[in-house]
């Protein structure tokens, strides 16, 4: 890693964090996006480190301006910690601040109703719902059709919403002239697949 990329650290021990720190405190501007950077990075690996940086953030930050991807990183690291209660919370304050900062967006309003939809939250049915129709004009991606209609199937167990959803899972090409290979369903959705196809017969 080149001295330049001192906040994107991809592993996290003492010296590492000796390091950073000694970084962060002579870095004169900046200082909060390289909290949020970091904490984004660290999210899946090392998840309470990630949340003690946003936490940090949030004690200290000089503006709003980094504060959807601070909440990004944050319910990633639930995610990662399988912390579902929070990282549900988390996922809320995102859209909120979202719709403060409407270019400030993420992905959050398909994470969000498809982990609603393969937790089986029937509590949050209504909320996710919600959510899916609000920004249905963001989808893009084979993956975003793919989880919003299985989100949508999911929830309210349709077929033909689940059909929608294996029919972006097989396409193979992005349709992007430069990114044909970005966007596309992984094998990571194997288990959702096998269920929409009960669903969907």
């Amino acid at each position: 890693m080149s001295s330049d990329d001192w906040y994107r650290n991809k592993d996290w021990n003492k010296s590492i964090e000796e390091q950073f720190y000694s970084k962060l405190k002579r870095a004169r501007t900046q200082r909060d996006q390289y909290l949020v950077i970091q904490a984004l990075t660290l999210a899946d690996k090392h998840p309470k480190v990630s949340i003690r940086l946003v936490g940090e953030y949030f004690e200290s930050r000089k503006s709003q301006f980094d504060d959807v991807r601070a909440l990004l990183a944050k319910a990633n690291a639930f995610v990662a910690l399988n912390d579902i209660e929070n990282c549900i919370s988390t996922f809320k304050e995102v859209l909120e601040r979202e719709r403060e900062f409407p270019n400030h967006q993420t992905g959050v309003y398909l994470d969000y109703p498809y982990l609603v939809a393969t937790q089986k939250i029937e509590h949050e049915y209504a909320n996710a719902l919600d959510v899916l129709n609000e920004h249905v004009d963001r989808l893009t991606f084979p993956l975003d059709h793919f989880t919003w209609h299985a989100s949508k199937a999911l929830i309210n167990n349709d077929g033909s919403e689940a059909q929608k959803a294996l029919d972006a899972a097989k396409v193979k090409k992005s349709g992007f002239r430069f990114h044909q290979d970005v966007g596309l369903v992984g094998k990571e959705h194997e288990k959702t697949i096998k269920h929409l196809c009960k669903i969907s017969t």
